[in-house]
C-alpha cells in the first residue's frame, strides 16, 4: 500500500513540474497579423512595414532591390506589434523583404514613381460582419494587381475588440504584403484607439493627405469633430484650398455619406459643414462608404461616390434623379489615372462594371 502511495506521489510530482514547465514557457514567436504595407511618409522613398507577433520579440527584417536583402533594419524593443520604416529608397523601384527570426516569406514591394506614368489604384469600404464575403472582395482586388488600395472605413463589427482585427487582416493577407493599404475612419472603428495603434499613416494619422504623382488624397474623419470651428475643420479648409490649383486630381475620402438614396439619407451634419467646402474647391470625386451599396451621384459640380459593397451586411437603395448609377451589391472601385483623364471603374466581384465615370484634366 505504501509502496502504491509513493508511485502516486512520485507520478503526481512529474505531473507537477510538467504543468510548471509548459506555464513558464514562451510559445514560439509567430506571425499573427500582416506583414501589411502603407505610407507615412515620402510614398518614393519610404515604405512601413507593420506586423504583430503572438509573443514579445524584436523586430526586424531585412530587405534590398532585386532579391538581395543586404540591408537590416530593427527595433531592438521586444514588443508584439512592429512598424519599420525603410527610407533613403530609389523610386518607381521593386525592393525585396522579409521579417527576421520568424517564419515568414520573402515579400515585395514597388516604391512610388517620381516621373509621370499611367497607375491604377484602388478604393472599395465596408468589410465588416461577413469575412468570407469580404474575401471575394479581395479575390477580385487581388486580380486587378492595383497599385495601393484605399479602405473607407469599417474594417469590422467592432474595433474596440482586439482579437476582432484578425478577420480583417486574415482575409486581406492575399494583398498586404505587397500592396500598400492607406485607411480611413469609420464609425464602427469605435473609439479609433486600435486602429491607431495598427495603421502607421501620416500626419495625426486620424485625419490626412497624401499624394501620389499628378493625385491628391485628403483624408477626413467624420467620426472626430468636423464642424466649422474645429481644428479638423480648419485643417480640411487649408488643405484643399492649398492643394487644388497644385495638382491635376483632387479625390476626397471620408467614412459617411453627403448624399444617399439609401436608408440613412443624406448626411445633415456633412451637407452642414463639409459640403460648402465641396463645392467651393470643387474635388474631382468625393468617395464615401457607410452605406452598403454601391452609388453615383454629381451635385453642385461634384462628383459622389459610395462604395460600400466590400462585405458587410448589404442595404436596399432607391436611387432618385440625381442618381446616375446605384445597385446593392458586393463590389470595389478601379482608378485608372493617366495625364490627361482619370477614369472610375465600379467592379463586381464577377469582373462585370455596369457603371463609369471619366474625368477629363483641366
Amino acid at each position: 500500500m505504501k509502496k502504491n502511495i509513493l508511485i502516486s506521489a512520485f507520478l503526481a510530482g512529474l505531473v507537477s513540474l510538467a504543468l510548471a514547465g509548459s506555464f513558464g514557457k514562451q510559445p514560439k514567436p509567430a506571425i499573427q497579423k500582416g506583414p501589411y504595407l502603407s505610407w507615412d511618409d515620402d510614398l518614393r522613398t519610404t515604405m512601413t512595414v507593420s506586423w504583430e507577433t503572438n509573443t514579445p520579440v524584436p523586430g526586424k527584417l531585412a530587405y534590398g532591390p532585386r532579391g538581395k536583402m543586404n540591408y537590416i533594419l530593427r527595433d531592438d524593443q521586444a514588443g508584439t506589434l512592429h512598424h519599420l520604416r525603410i527610407k533613403d529608397l530609389k523610386p518607381d523601384t521593386r525592393y525585396y523583404y522579409q521579417l527576421l527570426n520568424l517564419s515568414a516569406p520573402v515579400c515585395s514591394f514597388k516604391t512610388a514613381p517620381r516621373e509621370m506614368r499611367d497607375f491604377k489604384f484602388v478604393i472599395y469600404g465596408d468589410t465588416r460582419t461577413f469575412p468570407e464575403q469580404h474575401k471575394k472582395v479581395i479575390a477580385a482586388i487581388t486580380q486587378y494587381n492595383p497599385e495601393f488600395l484605399i479602405h473607407t472605413g469599417d474594417y469590422i463589427q467592432d474595433g474596440r475588440v482586439w482579437g476582432m482585427w484578425q478577420e480583417f487582416f486574415d482575409a486581406s493577407r492575399p494583398f498586404s504584403s505587397f500592396i500598400p493599404l492607406m485607411t480611413v475612419i469609420g464609425n464602427h472603428e469605435r473609439t479609433c484607439d486600435n486602429y491607431v495603434k495598427l495603421f502607421a499613416l501620416p500626419g495625426n494619422e486620424r485625419w490626412y493627405a497624401f499624394d501620389y504623382l499628378n493625385v491628391h488624397f485628403i483624408i477626413l474623419n467624420n467620426e472626430e469633430n468636423y464642424q466649422k470651428d474645429s481644428q479638423q475643420y480648419r485643417w480640411f479648409e487649408a488643405e484643399i484650398k492649398r492643394s487644388r490649383p497644385l495638382y491635376k486630381w483632387l479625390f476626397v475620402l471620408q467614412h459617411r455619406q453627403t448624399y444617399s438614396s439609401g436608408k440613412r439619407g443624406s448626411d445633415q451634419d456633412i451637407l452642414e459643414n463639409l459640403e460648402p467646402l465641396f463645392r467651393k474647391y470643387r474635388p474631382d470625386v468625393v468617395f464615401c462608404g457607410h452605406e452598403h451599396f454601391y452609388e453615383r451621384q454629381r451635385r453642385g459640380g461634384v462628383n459622389y461616390i459610395i462604395t460600400g459593397g466590400g462585405g458587410a451586411p448589404l442595404y436596399d437603395v432607391n436611387p432618385g434623379d440625381s442618381t446616375f448609377h446605384a445597385e446593392s451589391s458586393l463590389h470595389y472601385c478601379q482608378v485608372e489615372v493617366s495625364d490627361s483623364a482619370a477614369k472610375v471603374r465600379m467592379v463586381r466581384v464577377d469582373g462585370s462594371s455596369p457603371d463609369s465615370l471619366v474625368l477629363k484634366a483641366r
